[in-house]
């Protein structure tokens, strides 16, 4: 019989998260046999049936985030039982597995930790296995009415993928990860096209989806909505608020199964990128679990006004510090012209509200493995001086070699020192902050670790 020690039954959550990192051999081992293998073990349900949640599944390089917060939010607040997991956390684990909006538990995380220890036997798991065998386990047991997944890596051989999705969304589909998932859009489309099941709703924030993502959609008679087609987000030409259309689920009319064009007006200025708040309603919409249609109108407003996701184009103003600071985990190409437009945007408000042009401190460091220079490329118009800085993985991209590239990119900002490198975000973040003049923005950005860092930093200042 395996010892208490053995199985962790004496370990607290750190100490597990350490262990099962060191349990595997690599990082990313992507296939879902030894997942299925495990699952089955543990009896979870992959399986829709009459009594368990509905789940929507969200794949994407960018916005998987934003779309699983404002699925939770909306979902919530028409007063059903939500459960989310997402990844990576910012600076606590259990913000990857969240019931009714709240992280779960350390004691709760650790009994499923040790329940999958138990069960696996011979079998090596991943840390991002691990951390999504746990979640399945909590949420079974937790009487939830909808799961909203985020997947970590593609789609088809993700560990997310092993539960059948009731509604797939694809945020957006770029060039990320190649090595994993194909250097085209129609490759990483294919993978990410892995999520879709046999007749089930599809939901595409994209406009112009690569032909290979429709093409699987419908080999498999998914009935697919797209941005721009379907659903779509529009401005006001008054004022700050927008507008929301898009359809119903399908519902019997004299025996047809009919769908109907909703709208909603009004909508706050949103603290989210509009497409992505566009494609999750209609997600939401997809999934029959809304009250009548003039809630929609009546409440939605409101749910929107509050919602706010950390890391995301978030902007605080931390004490001691006198200019706004934008944390944004961006860290490709796509994801890097997004918060340009932020930067861009909040920088006119500034010239119109102060008359001033505001200098633009960007604090950077970022995984050895991204388009460094595809991200430099969408940031450079809107910065001024870069701060390069280092976080302690393994995976990220020594601050000196960062600033040599950006050197060659020639990013040398108003003087050469703006490139000089940092050991640390947090030092880096120290040196821009004393830098700022009144009326500059500093930008922190690259990695979910340098956001991380930076909040850890600010935080460890208070």
């Amino acid at each position: 019989m395996t010892a208490a020690a053995d199985l962790g039954l004496d370990l607290d959550l750190k100490s597990w998260l350490a262990r099962i990192q060191q349990l595997h051999p690599n990082e990313i081992d992507m296939g879902l046999e030894r997942l299925d293998v495990v699952a089955r073990r543990l009896g979870l349900t992959l399986t829709r049936t009459d009594d368990s949640p509905l789940v929507i599944t969200v794949t994407g390089t960018n916005g998987k985030g934003s779309h699983v917060a404002v699925i939770d939010a909306v979902l919530r607040a028409a007063g059903k039982r939500v459960g989310s997991y997402t990844s990576p956390h910012l600076l606590h684990y259990n913000e990857r597995i969240c019931i009714q909006g709240e992280p779960v538990s350390d004691a709760s995380i650790v009994q499923a930790f040790v329940s999958i220890e138990q069960a696996r036997e011979d079998v090596s798991l991943t840390y991002f296995e691990f951390g999504t065998l746990a979640a399945l386990l909590i949420f079974q047991q937790a009487g939830l009415d909808v799961m909203v997944l985020e997947v970590g890596l593609g789609g088809r051989l993700d560990a997310v993928n092993i539960v059948d999705a009731d509604i797939a969304v694809i945020s957006s589909i770029g060039l990320d990860h190649q090595e994993w998932l194909g250097d085209t859009r129609d490759a990483i489309a294919v993978e990410k096209a892995g999520i879709f099941r046999a007749g089930k709703v599809v939901v595409c924030t994209e406009s112009d989806p690569p032909a290979a993502l429709l093409q699987a959609a419908a080999a498999l008679s998914c009935p697919v909505y797209r941005a721009g087609h379907d659903f779509m987000a529009s401005p006001s030409l008054v004022d700050d608020s927008w507008s929301w259309r898009g359809r119903s689920a399908p519902s019997a009319s004299d025996g047809v199964s009919q769908s109907r064009q909703l709208t909603v007006s009004g909508l706050p200025p949103a603290t989210l990128a509009v497409n992505n708040i566009a494609g999750a309603l209609q997600a939401v919409c997809l999934s029959g679990l809304l009250p009548p249609e003039p809630w929609l109108q009546s409440q939605l407003p409101a749910v929107l006004a509050r919602l706010q996701l950390p890391g995301r184009q978030q902007w605080i103003l931390p004490p001691e510090v006198p200019v706004p600071v934008v944390m944004d985990v961006a860290h490709n190409p796509q994801a890097g012209q997004s918060l340009a437009a932020a930067i861009q945007h909040r920088r006119q408000q500034i010239l119109l509200q102060q008359g001033r042009i505001a200098s633009v401190r960007v604090v950077l460091a970022m995984m050895a493995d991204k388009d460094h220079a595809g991200f430099y490329q969408a940031l450079e118009k809107q910065t001024d001086f870069w701060y390069i800085a280092h976080f302690d993985l393994p995976r990220c991209l020594p601050a000196e070699t960062l600033t040599e590239k950006l050197r060659q990119l020639g990013a040398a900002g108003r003087t050469m020192a703006a490139l000089t490198p940092f050991t640390s975000v947090g030092e880096a973040l120290a040196a821009a902050c004393n830098d700022a003049e009144d009326g500059d923005i500093i930008v922190v950005t690259g990695s979910f670790i340098t956001v991380s860092d930076a909040m850890s930093s600010i935080s460890a200042r208070q």
